[in-house]
């Protein structure tokens, strides 16, 4: 009677081919995560802005930037009116933060003169809110 089990060969080179495929697989799931990392963050950022800019349509000004806590905590907050203009991320009491977990850079037309020239490496922006994200590596922008 023959046993019919594998043999230590046959084990082996099975084994060698799953870690090959799994080697193939690894990178292009590290893609996909990142690309939807992206998307979160350019999403996420456009929540900051729709926010922003109900503030300055409800109260005449753009929200305090001084800070990136103070700004989050004028739009998650309630105030005076009772508004909120931005719930809180995945309803934690923590500020907004990138996918990275990082701070998201915003940046405010203040003195209302249309342009933005704090943006690092932009030049002057043409418009009232910016948000850029350093988070994987290459800035994610709003505005691209």
């Amino acid at each position: 009677m023959k046993n019919k089990s594998f043999t230590l060969i046959e084990l082996l080179i099975t084994i060698a081919i799953i870690a090959i495929l799994a080697a193939m697989l690894f990178p292009a799931i590290s893609h996909v995560r990142n690309s939807a990392r992206e998307t979160q963050a350019k999403a996420e950022m456009q929540a900051i802005t729709t926010a922003i800019k109900s503030f300055e349509s409800t109260y005449g000004i753009l929200p305090d930037n001084t800070n990136y806590t103070t700004l989050m905590n004028t739009l998650t907050g309630t105030n005076d009116r009772g508004i909120q203009f931005l719930d809180r991320q995945n309803g934690t009491t923590v500020e907004w933060v990138d996918p990275w977990g990082n701070d998201y850079n915003v940046f405010l037309d203040d003195d209302y003169d249309g342009e933005v020239t704090t943006v690092p490496s932009e030049g002057t922006l043409y418009g009232t809110v910016f948000i850029t994200s350093d988070g994987n590596g290459t800035t994610i922008n709003s505005w691209k």
